[in-house]
């Protein structure tokens, strides 16, 4: 979707503080970078999120906090790397963590109850339900005003034995076409995650990503694997942390490609 963006041209003998200039370079530049979830190990694996993006984040649990980072840095302004914005939350594994959000809106200086208001959720108990709910995401993007992100939460987590193979390649092509066509006409970045990759339906779904990732965390160690990216090449990269959470130093890394 285009984007338009007027600048104001100031007359003659009008000034503009460097203050002011300054912000809308930083504002700017920020805006080109996309939503970061501010967890190093998946912004350095990801990138930035932006219109456009259809990103599969699975793995440990890092990509549950991931999922709602992003939807509390999605609310923060411009200038502060945020979409000036809410997030709509499909969640299809019961997820959602009340406290994590809050206990991120706080850390992000957010008023949480007014962060929580404006957070969009709806979950998903069947894969029909789920289905439903992601062909009518894009009535609820387009609303005013627009959510400026899609997460989708435990995508494959409903495809469980109890559907048959054809019942589940024939939903979840579904899913997948309608993810796709509320990314091309919305927008917005999408982010879905999962903590597996089933060998049926996963691919499904990967083909039509433009950033497929996996993370996973051990004591001490991350291993972090980039399938799809747009720009960076496929690849592999184990990293030996300090156990002080995600934001750690590095202390070592080897990287190794893919194929």
């Amino acid at each position: 979707m285009a984007e338009t963006t007027t600048f104001k041209v100031p007359a003659s003998g009008d000034r503009v503080r460097a203050s002011e200039r300054t912000e809308v370079n930083y504002a700017t530049g920020l805006s080109l970078l996309g939503l970061t979830s501010g967890l190093a190990p998946v912004d350095s694996l990801l990138g930035g999120l932006k219109g456009g993006t259809v990103a599969l984040l699975t793995g440990s649990r890092i990509r549950l906090e991931a999922a709602e980072s992003y939807c509390v840095r999605a609310q923060l302004p411009a200038a502060r790397g945020g979409l000036d914005g809410s997030a709509y939350f499909i969640d299809a594994g019961n997820s959602f963590d009340v406290y994590l959000f809050t206990a991120l809106a706080r850390k992000h200086h957010l008023n949480y109850d007014s962060a929580l208001s404006a957070q969009l959720l709806s979950r998903a108990f069947t894969v029909y339900e789920l289905r439903s709910l992601i062909e009518g995401s894009e009535a609820v993007l387009a609303r005013k005003p627009k959510p400026k992100l899609l997460i989708i939460s435990e995508v494959f987590s409903l495809f469980t034995e109890d559907v048959d193979d054809y019942e589940a390649k024939r939903v979840f092509r579904s899913i997948a076409s309608s993810v796709s066509d509320v990314s091309k006409r919305q927008g917005v970045p999408i982010l879905l995650t999962s903590e597996t990759r089933p060998d049926l339906i996963a691919p499904i779904l990967e083909e039509r990503c433009t950033v497929s990732a996996d993370i996973l965390q051990g004591e001490g160690w991350i291993k972090s694997t980039l399938h799809k990216h747009p720009w960076k090449p496929p690849g592999e990269t184990v990293t030996e942390t300090a156990l002080r959470g995600y934001n750690q130093n590095t202390l070592q890394t080897e990287m190794r490609p893919l194929g």
